[in-house]
């Protein structure tokens, strides 16, 4: 499978690069520490671009959410074929009432990743029936 991690933090992008590889031993992984460039790597690709995303909301330049609707105006990316995730540190109630406003969203969870509830996003990310705050 394919993952994509968006975090401005690089640290935590590694720590959560060995906790996908360490579950899914044949996983790929990408990361990028910034919105932008994240969704530059979307618009120069073509065909499967990631069968999971983890976006972070608070991160410099662009944030989570304004890379949602980059993504969501960009008609050369087919945003159903993707399955994003919020991973954040944020516990703002506000934070999590907006990303449910999202319905490309398939869940929001809260850092840091692990293999349990990493285990679970798979899960959650393949029998997905809908996302609710």
């Amino acid at each position: 499978m394919k993952y994509i991690l968006i975090d401005d933090d690089p640290i935590i992008n590694l720590v959560h690069k060995k906790v996908i590889m360490k579950t899914d031993l044949e996983a790929e992984v990408a990361d990028f520490i910034s919105g932008r460039k994240a969704l530059d790597y979307f618009q120069s690709k073509q065909g499967q671009l990631a069968d999971i995303v983890l976006l972070d909301i608070n991160m410099p330049e662009m944030n989570g959410f304004e890379f949602l609707d980059a993504l969501l105006k960009n008609k050369n990316i087919d945003c159903n074929k993707l399955k994003i995730f919020i991973l954040t540190s944020s516990l703002n109630v506000k934070d999590k009432e907006q990303a449910g406003k999202y319905p490309i969203l398939k869940g929001y969870l809260e850092k840091p990743l692990n293999i349990l509830n990493f285990k679970e996003l798979i899960q959650q990310g393949f029998n997905f029936q809908g996302y609710t705050v």
